[in-house]
C-alpha cells in the first residue's frame, strides 16, 4: 500500500508566512529605494531650440530630453580655450553632490558632453533663470591649464545674486 501523502504540519505554515511577508517587504523597500535614486539627466544631449554663440549664454526651459526640462549651454568666458561641449541636461541645485551626472565619452569622437563634470552655480544674471543655482559644466569656468595645469576652475556669484543684507534680496528682477 502507498503512504498517503500528509498535509503540511502546522509550524510550516507560520514559516511560509513569515517568508512571504519578508520577501513582500523586501519588494517594496526596493521599489522605494529605486524612487530614490531617480536619473536627473544631468549631461544628456539636449536640444536648444535655438543658435547661440560662444560668447552667448542660452536655455530651453521646455526640453523634453531633460526630467528637469533645463538644456542649457553657458557662455564661453572671453579668453577662455576654445570649448567644444555642446548643450546638456541640467537641473536645479543647492550643492555641487547635486549635480552627479553623465560626462564626455572620451572613446566617442561624435561625444560633445562635458568633460570635467559639475558643479552647482547661477548660470543667468537675468530672466526667469536669474540667480537661480543649476548644474554647471565645469568646462565653461574659467582656467588657465597653460600657467597652471593642475587648476580648478572656481565659480563665484555673480554681484547681481548677492543678496543684500537688509532686504535679503538680490538684484534680479522680480516678475510681475
Amino acid at each position: 500500500m502507498s503512504p498517503k501523502p500528509r498535509a503540511p504540519s502546522r509550524p510550516l505554515q507560520p514559516a511560509l508566512v513569515r517568508a512571504s511577508l519578508l520577501c513582500a517587504s523586501l519588494l517594496a523597500l526596493a521599489a522605494f529605494g529605486s524612487m530614490a535614486c531617480e536619473d536627473n539627466g544631468i549631461g544628456r544631449r539636449c536640444d536648444l531650440q535655438a543658435d547661440a554663440g560662444q560668447q552667448q549664454a542660452v536655455y530651453n526651459s521646455q526640453a523634453l530630453a531633460c526630467p528637469s526640462r533645463i538644456c542649457l549651454k553657458p557662455l564661453v568666458p572671453e579668453g577662455s580655450p576654445n570649448v567644444d561641449t555642446g548643450p546638456y541636461c541640467s537641473a536645479l541645485c543647492s550643492q555641487d553632490s547635486d549635480c552627479a551626472g553623465r560626462t564626455r565619452d572620451q572613446q566617442d569622437t561624435n561625444d560633445k558632453g562635458c568633460v570635467s563634470g559639475y558643479t552647482c552655480g547661477e548660470a543667468f544674471v537675468v530672466g526667469p533663470l536669474c540667480c537661480e543655482k543649476l548644474c554647471l559644466c565645469k568646462d565653461f569656468l574659467t582656467c588657465n591649464k597653460k600657467e597652471n595645469p593642475n587648476c580648478i576652475a572656481a565659480l563665484q556669484t555673480p554681484l547681481t545674486c548677492v543678496k543684500d543684507p537688509t532686504t535679503h534680496k538680490n538684484g534680479c528682477q522680480e516678475t510681475p
